[in-house]
């Protein structure tokens, strides 16, 4: 989310004594003694959350209709949490189990305040607009403020392509989930958030799917969710812990988290307005010892509820993998929730979600081929865990990890050195005229010879926890001239997963000559870029997310929000997936054809800085793109100059 400077969370605004709430004394929602001339008398039993603690005596003076119902409402009570929690628990065990709830879980209900005037608590608190108050809740500073690990990052490109709602038809949060759904009561005891009557479905917009031409839609409708189809991968969080540290602060934290999709069956037979067989499936992080810090086997009734669940992710697009053929899903085991997914102490939980394989739809046999060109992948160009550590220590293998310097001292790859190509000396902070460039190729040569004793024929393995940097480092080494550059596919993650050590210990370094020459093939600056504008054999991809790409936040360092004329979006999160891991050739291939983006146009990859650009560059290399050039400084340059 956007920050907010500390002053900017509690200014409150000149225009605001204009408004309707301005004309009405701050007393009158937030108590206190306006006489009182002294700061601790003038705020006596001021209360700085009226919305929460007094909805009915604050909002409600002038809203009644609004806050009678809005105060039961799902963001003010979260009490699904409380439902699922119980079920899950016993009457020995509840009382415990709900410190739990209420220390870590419902820290983030809100009420009025924090969808119209101010951040959510959860999100750090703080004005939007000097107290301003808004219809619209806004998406970034304030829904994907609290709704954003999965929602925001699956909804702006954080996560995969992003969503055809904002990419194309610039529809916010509000646009689908109006004020009758965020309004709504929740009933006492409601089974979980489906459940409400109120709440959207695809169908309130996309009206007679049945009776309309697309013949998917005929086949599918009342048999499958619509985000079977139209959804991307998605994250699923695993094991959750709980508890406080040593200054008493709440933490939680997930063992891991896994991008993917699965389909399960529908599970939950009493749930209104889905008559779907089969749904999408989220793994959510509650595991047998979620509350364990407040009380041990408190899930006496644990397989009372899947933690295989469904989910709607926001990262809907109107082709995807699964439109693309119908054997992506009929006939395709892994696309179906088996037990082989479920661990050890959830199989039980899950068995009304699991597809057992004569539920799998079997494949088609009249099916168009997709003619998807791999022959000119360079398999090369990526290295799995299980390669690099056979191969660790040989000569000529030299290993570089890209992440932070506090994340590399903690643990390594044996004999990796430390570079992260942002907190270095590879880029330059530069002037106005070229701000934030990379450095020239004499400086990279020394750096890259003299520091870390690498040699241009040298195989030089990088790797990073989720591929930015990594992918970055990798075109700055192949634009300083290095010939034999690889991407560690999975990163640190891949690495522990195959159960391969780490070590804290740095590798000696010896200097060394890098006799690079430099490769301008790949560089492209303002004027190469300004000159493809309009050249039909060139293709300017911004790899940024959506909302910077719209020019609806700004990078600090540039200008002015927007993007480059005829560019086309396609954030770096659509070329890697949650800890640095790849798709399939064919699946990459195959997205970037839907956007025009073919190998035998010239590639000029975009972002803010360059960082994003270079990170794609190294994938569209594997994929077979022969002419592929990195934007340097990008847009903050671009915004200065054009």
């Amino acid at each position: 989310m956007p920050p907010l400077g500390a002053t900017e969370k509690v200014l409150v605004s000149k225009d605001f004594l204009d408004t309707d709430h301005g004309q009405i004394g701050c007393e009158t929602c937030h108590k206190g003694n306006p006489v009182d001339k002294t700061k601790a008398g003038a705020h006596k039993d001021f209360d700085a959350h009226p919305s929460i603690n007094n909805p009915e005596g604050a909002c409600g003076e002038c809203h009644e209709d609004i806050v009678a119902t809005a105060k039961n409402s799902l963001h003010a009570t979260l009490s699904t949490f409380s439902t699922i929690l119980k079920t899950r628990s016993s009457k020995d065990t509840w009382h415990e189990v709900d410190k739990g709830r209420v220390g870590h879980c419902f820290s983030c209900h809100t009420s009025c305040g924090g969808c119209h005037v101010s951040r959510p608590k959860f999100a750090k608190k703080g004005f939007i607009d000097g107290h301003n108050f808004k219809k619209r809740s806004d998406p970034l500073t304030q829904c994907t403020a609290c709704h954003g690990s999965r929602i925001g990052n699956e909804y702006y490109g954080m996560r995969g392509q992003g969503d055809v709602h904002i990419a194309k038809h610039d529809m916010d949060c509000v646009a689908c989930h109006d004020a009758q759904e965020m309004h709504a009561a929740a009933p006492e005891g409601l089974k979980g958030r489906y459940h409400l009557k109120e709440m959207v479905n695809c169908e309130d917009c996309h009206q007679d799917l049945k009776k309309g031409d697309v013949k998917e839609h005929k086949l599918h409708v009342g048999k499958v969710q619509c985000q079977v189809c139209h959804s991307q991968t998605y994250v699923n969080c695993y094991s959750c812990h709980t508890g406080t540290d040593s200054e008493g602060l709440r933490y939680f934290q997930n063992q891991k988290e896994v991008e993917d999709i699965k389909i399960g069956l529908k599970y939950d037979k009493e749930e209104p307005n889905n008559d779907a067989k089969y749904i999408l499936v989220r793994h959510e992080p509650t595991d047998l010892e979620v509350f364990d810090y407040y009380i041990k086997d408190g899930f006496t009734n644990f397989d009372k509820v899947p933690t295989w669940k469904r989910t709607s992710p926001h990262n809907i697009q109107r082709k995807t993998w699964q439109t693309a053929s119908c054997n992506n899903c009929h006939g395709n085991r892994d696309m179906f929730l088996s037990n082989d997914d479920l661990l050890d102490y959830e199989i039980k939980a899950n068995a009304p979600v699991v597809v057992p394989d004569n539920k799998v739809p079997k494949a088609r046999k009249k099916v168009k081929d997709l003619d998807i060109d791999t022959s000119k992948v360079r398999a090369n160009l990526i290295v799995d865990a299980e390669w690099l550590h056979h191969n660790l220590g040989k000569k000529g293998v030299k290993i570089l990890d890209a992440r932070q310097v506090s994340l590399y001292k903690k643990g390594h790859i044996e004999g990796a050195l430390s570079l992260n190509p942002l907190n270095s000396d590879l880029r330059s902070a530069g002037d106005d005229k070229q701000p934030l460039h990379i450095i020239s190729h004499d400086e990279l040569t020394e750096v890259f010879g003299e520091e870390y004793g690498l040699l241009v024929d040298d195989h030089i393995i990088v790797y990073d926890m989720d591929g930015r940097n990594a992918g970055y480092l990798c075109w700055m080494l192949e634009y300083a001239g290095a010939k034999n550059v690889s991407y560690l596919v999975g990163g640190m993650e891949g690495w522990h997963e195959a159960g391969y050590h780490v070590t804290d210990k740095e590798p000696d370094v010896k200097e060394t000559v890098f006799k690079g020459k430099i490769n301008n093939a790949i560089f492209a600056d303002n004027k190469l870029v300004a000159k493809s504008l309009n050249d039909k054999n060139s293709v300017i991809v911004d790899t940024r997310v959506i909302h910077q790409a719209k020019g609806i936040v700004k990078h600090k360092l540039a200008d002015r929000p927007g993007k480059i004329p005829g560019s086309i979006n396609l954030p770096i999160s659509a070329f890697y997936m949650d800890n640095g891991a790849l798709k399939k050739p064919e699946e990459l291939i195959w997205m970037l054809e839907q956007y025009g983006i073919t190998p035998d146009k010239t590639i000029i990859t975009s972002c803010n800085t360059g960082q994003f650009a270079g990170g794609v560059y190294p994938i569209l290399r594997w994929l077979g793109f022969d002419k592929v050039k990195v934007h340097d400084s990008s847009w903050i340059n671009w915004s200065k100059t054009n």
